[in-house]
């Protein structure tokens, strides 16, 4: 598939699919520490994808922030759009949540 501003690829190990993106309340949020993982291949895979991710994190964040405008804007009337989460909707959801 071809990379586009809801879709990035993380070389040849994984996607990034921002049209997925959902809030999750800070209390629910788990630090992975790497460095305790005991296999040493998927230690190595998520090292590998640690890094590239960092290198490439203010395109994440320009992309999630313009395809959240995007979604605000357009609602369902565009292909992108319609196959975005309802953003409002999840944040209003995960609000409700943390009451």
């Amino acid at each position: 598939m071809k990379e586009g501003i809801d879709f990035i690829k993380v070389k040849d190990y994984a996607v990034i699919n921002l049209n997925n993106m959902f809030p999750v309340p800070i209390t629910e949020r788990n630090y992975v520490d790497i460095g305790k993982e005991s296999d040493p291949h998927y230690k190595a895979l998520l090292l590998a994808e640690y890094r590239y991710i960092k290198s490439i994190q203010e395109r994440i964040r320009k992309n999630a922030a313009n395809l959240y405008k995007i979604k605000l804007k357009d609602g369902d009337s565009t292909i992108l759009s319609k196959r975005c989460n309802d953003f409002p909707g999840l944040e209003k959801a995960c609000t409700e949540y943390i009451k």
